[in-house]
C-alpha cells in the first residue's frame, strides 16, 4: 500500500508542475508570461509546489502508517501555512485541498478504479466539510454570491470534472487519432467549458464564467478540426489580462487530471512540456 501511495503522490506533484509548465493558458502563469497573476511568476509557483510536494509526501506515509484522517487535515493547515510563508502566497491552497482528498480517498479503495475511487472521495469530502462552510475565501464568498458549487460542489460530486469531463475528453482525442499534445488541449478545453470556476466568478462574475466556459467549447472544436488553437489561445490570454479574467479553478482540474493520467501510463513525462 505504501509504495502506491508514494507512486500516486509523486504523480500528483508530477500533474501540478504540468499544470504550470503548459503553454499558453488563458490568464494563467506559464511559460510565457503571468497571465491575470501579476503578484506571480513561474519560479514563485514553483516555490509553492515545492511546499505542495512535502505535504503530499507526509499525507502517503500518514496513510500507510495508519494515521486518522485528523491527522491527514492538520497536515493540510500546515501546508497552507508553509505555503504562505515560502512563497508568501496561497496559489495553490486549492491543489493542496483536491490533492490530499485523491490520495486519502485512493487509500480508502486500494485499487486504481476511477468509479471506486469517484465514488470515495465524495464520502470523504461528506466527512470533511461543515454544512456551513466560514472560510471567508474568495471561492466561499463567489459561492455565496453566485449560489455556485464551486471546489466543495465538485469534491461532494465526486470530481465529475475530472471523472467525468476531463479524462473521457482526453481519451476521446486520442482515439480520434490525435497526440498527447492536441489530447491535452482537448482536456483543457472542456475543463474550461464545464467547471464551475469560482475564481473567474470571483474575478469577473457571471460574464467572465461564460466567456471561459465560451473559450472553452471554441477550443475544443478547433482541437477537433485540427484548426491553429494556440494561436486562439495566445488572443484570448491577451483578452484575460485585460479583463483580469483567470481560472484558478480550472489550473487546478487540469493538474489533477496531468497526475492521474502520469499514474495510469496514459501521459507520458515529456508531453506537457513539449505541445
Amino acid at each position: 500500500m505504501r509504495s502506491e501511495l508514494t507512486l500516486f503522490s509523486r504523480s500528483l506533484v508530477r500533474g501540478a508542475f504540468m499544470e504550470l509548465y503548459l503553454t499558453p493558458k488563458p490568464g494563467l502563469v506559464d511559460l510565457n508570461d503571468s497571465g491575470s497573476h501579476r503578484d506571480l511568476s513561474v519560479p514563485l509557483m514553483e516555490a509553492s509546489l515545492s511546499v505542495v510536494s512535502g505535504y503530499l509526501h507526509r499525507v502517503s506515509a500518514s496513510l500507510a502508517a495508519g494515521e486518522e484522517l485528523a491527522q491527514q487535515v492538520r497536515l493540510g493547515v500546515e501546508a497552507e501555512r508553509a505555503m504562505l510563508e515560502e512563497a508568501g502566497t496561497n496559489c495553490h491552497r486549492g491543489y493542496i485541498f483536491l490533492s490530499g482528498l485523491l490520495l486519502c480517498a485512493s487509500a480508502r479503495i486500494g485499487r486504481r478504479d476511477e468509479e471506486a475511487l469517484s465514488a470515495a472521495v465524495a464520502r470523504l469530502a461528506g466527512e470533511l466539510f461543515d454544512p456551513a462552510d466560514d472560510s471567508g475565501s474568495n471561492g466561499s464568498r463567489a459561492r455565496d454570491a453566485y449560489r455556485a458549487g464551486g471546489i466543495r460542489g465538485e469534491a461532494l460530486r465526486g470530481l465529475p470534472a475530472l471523472f467525468g469531463e476531463a479524462l473521457p475528453a482526453f481519451r476521446r482525442e486520442m482515439a480520434a487519432g490525435g497526440n498527447q499534445g492536441s489530447a491535452t488541449f482537448a482536456m483543457l478545453g472542456r475543463l474550461m467549458a464545464s467547471v464551475e470556476d469560482t475564481t473567474a466568478l470571483h474575478r469577473c462574475g457571471r460574464q467572465g464564467l461564460e466567456t471561459v466556459r465560451k473559450d472553452g467549447a471554441t477550443l475544443e472544436c478547433l482541437v477537433a478540426q485540427r484548426a491553429d488553437f494556440m494561436a486562439f489561445l495566445a488572443e484570448r490570454n491577451a483578452y484575460y489580462v485585460s479583463r483580469n479574467l483567470t481560472m484558478g479553478g480550472v489550473a487546478d482540474m487540469l493538474a489533477l487530471s496531468f497526475a492521474w493520467l502520469s499514474h495510469t501510463g496514459e501521459l507520458e513525462l515529456r508531453s506537457a512540456a513539449s505541445v
